[in-house]
Protein backbone atom coordinates (compact mmCIF):
# COMPACT_ATOMS: atom_id res chain seq x y z
CA UNK A 1 0.00 0.00 0.00
CA UNK A 2 1.15 3.53 -0.57
CA UNK A 3 2.36 5.49 2.34
CA UNK A 4 0.11 8.10 2.88
CA UNK A 5 -0.47 11.58 1.13
CA UNK A 6 -1.06 14.55 2.73
CA UNK A 7 -3.52 17.27 0.88
CA UNK A 8 -1.72 21.15 1.00
CA UNK A 9 -3.65 23.58 3.29
CA UNK A 10 -2.90 25.51 0.40
CA UNK A 11 -5.01 26.25 -2.69
CA UNK A 12 -1.81 25.75 -5.09
CA UNK A 13 -1.54 22.84 -3.49
CA UNK A 14 -4.66 21.34 -2.86
CA UNK A 15 -5.41 21.89 -7.21
CA UNK A 16 -1.92 19.75 -7.33
CA UNK A 17 -3.46 16.94 -5.45
CA UNK A 18 -6.48 16.88 -6.97
CA UNK A 19 -4.58 16.77 -10.47
CA UNK A 20 -2.13 13.50 -8.69
CA UNK A 21 -5.42 12.02 -7.52
CA UNK A 22 -6.55 12.22 -11.16
CA UNK A 23 -3.23 10.30 -12.55
CA UNK A 24 -3.23 7.78 -10.18
CA UNK A 25 -6.36 7.00 -10.97
CA UNK A 26 -5.74 7.31 -14.70
CA UNK A 27 -2.90 5.12 -14.89
CA UNK A 28 -4.73 2.36 -12.67
CA UNK A 29 -3.26 2.85 -9.63
CA UNK A 30 -5.80 2.62 -6.64
CA UNK A 31 -3.31 2.37 -4.01
CA UNK A 32 -1.61 5.83 -4.98
CA UNK A 33 -5.21 7.01 -5.28
CA UNK A 34 -6.27 5.93 -1.74
CA UNK A 35 -2.97 6.79 -0.03
CA UNK A 36 -5.22 10.39 -0.25
CA UNK A 37 -7.67 9.00 2.06
CA UNK A 38 -8.01 8.96 6.06
CA UNK A 39 -8.38 5.60 7.82
CA UNK A 40 -11.71 6.61 8.26
CA UNK A 41 -12.78 8.26 5.28
CA UNK A 42 -16.49 7.88 3.57
CA UNK A 43 -16.34 7.28 0.04
CA UNK A 44 -19.74 7.46 -1.99
CA UNK A 45 -20.41 7.71 -5.63
CA UNK A 46 -23.71 8.57 -6.66
CA UNK A 47 -26.43 7.07 -5.05
CA UNK A 48 -24.73 3.76 -3.58
CA UNK A 49 -23.93 2.91 -0.02
CA UNK A 50 -21.20 4.82 1.04
CA UNK A 51 -17.68 3.02 1.51
CA UNK A 52 -15.59 3.54 4.39
CA UNK A 53 -11.86 3.33 5.41
CA UNK A 54 -9.22 3.29 3.28
CA UNK A 55 -8.64 -0.32 2.64
CA UNK A 56 -12.56 0.03 1.19
CA UNK A 57 -11.73 2.90 -0.94
CA UNK A 58 -9.11 0.97 -2.97
CA UNK A 59 -11.22 -1.60 -3.18
CA UNK A 60 -14.22 0.33 -4.52
CA UNK A 61 -11.98 2.32 -6.73
CA UNK A 62 -9.85 -0.78 -8.22
CA UNK A 63 -13.73 -1.89 -9.21
CA UNK A 64 -14.30 1.46 -11.42
CA UNK A 65 -10.96 1.18 -13.10
CA UNK A 66 -11.64 -2.57 -14.00
CA UNK A 67 -15.08 -1.52 -15.41
CA UNK A 68 -13.95 0.82 -18.18
CA UNK A 69 -11.70 -0.20 -20.87
CA UNK A 70 -9.81 3.18 -19.98
CA UNK A 71 -10.18 6.24 -18.16
CA UNK A 72 -8.80 9.88 -18.32
CA UNK A 73 -9.79 12.63 -16.21
CA UNK A 74 -9.46 16.44 -16.92
CA UNK A 75 -9.88 18.96 -14.23
CA UNK A 76 -11.96 21.65 -15.50
CA UNK A 77 -12.19 23.77 -12.13
CA UNK A 78 -11.21 23.22 -8.42
CA UNK A 79 -13.53 25.98 -6.02
CA UNK A 80 -12.07 26.27 -2.40
CA UNK A 81 -14.69 26.65 0.02
CA UNK A 82 -13.27 26.31 3.84
CA UNK A 83 -12.30 22.75 4.10
CA UNK A 84 -14.14 21.66 1.19
CA UNK A 85 -12.74 21.28 -2.40
CA UNK A 86 -15.37 21.30 -5.19
CA UNK A 87 -14.16 19.70 -8.13
CA UNK A 88 -15.36 19.61 -11.59
CA UNK A 89 -14.04 17.34 -14.67
CA UNK A 90 -14.79 15.57 -17.42
CA UNK A 91 -14.06 11.95 -17.28
CA UNK A 92 -13.52 10.15 -21.23
CA UNK A 93 -13.16 6.74 -21.89
CA UNK A 94 -15.02 4.07 -24.34
CA UNK A 95 -18.58 3.05 -24.28
CA UNK A 96 -19.55 0.02 -26.06
CA UNK A 97 -18.37 -0.47 -29.08
CA UNK A 98 -14.80 1.81 -27.92
CA UNK A 99 -16.94 4.64 -29.01
CA UNK A 100 -15.16 7.31 -26.85
CA UNK A 101 -17.43 9.50 -24.65
CA UNK A 102 -16.58 12.37 -22.26
CA UNK A 103 -18.53 11.89 -18.58
CA UNK A 104 -19.13 15.80 -16.63
CA UNK A 105 -18.23 15.12 -12.96
CA UNK A 106 -18.41 16.84 -9.70
CA UNK A 107 -16.53 15.69 -6.68
CA UNK A 108 -16.93 16.51 -3.51
CA UNK A 109 -13.78 16.38 -1.48
CA UNK A 110 -13.97 17.57 2.57
CA UNK A 111 -9.97 17.32 4.23
CA UNK A 112 -9.37 17.21 7.84
CA UNK A 113 -6.09 17.27 9.31
CA UNK A 114 -4.02 16.72 5.59
CA UNK A 115 -6.40 14.06 4.53
CA UNK A 116 -9.76 13.06 2.87
CA UNK A 117 -12.56 12.19 5.15
CA UNK A 118 -15.17 12.42 2.59
CA UNK A 119 -15.56 12.29 -1.02
CA UNK A 120 -18.60 12.42 -3.01
CA UNK A 121 -18.44 11.58 -6.45
CA UNK A 122 -21.66 13.19 -8.46
CA UNK A 123 -21.36 11.71 -12.42
CA UNK A 124 -23.97 10.40 -15.21
CA UNK A 125 -22.97 7.16 -16.86
CA UNK A 126 -26.35 6.86 -18.76
CA UNK A 127 -23.89 7.59 -21.89
CA UNK A 128 -21.78 4.41 -21.35
CA UNK A 129 -24.81 2.14 -21.99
Amino acid sequence: MSAPAQVPPDAAGRDKAVQAMCDAVDAGDAEAFGAWFADDAAYRFNAGEPVHGRPGVIQATRGAIGAMPWVRHHVDQVAHVGDQLFCRFTITTAAAGETEVALPCVTVIWVADGEIVDYRVHMDLSPLS
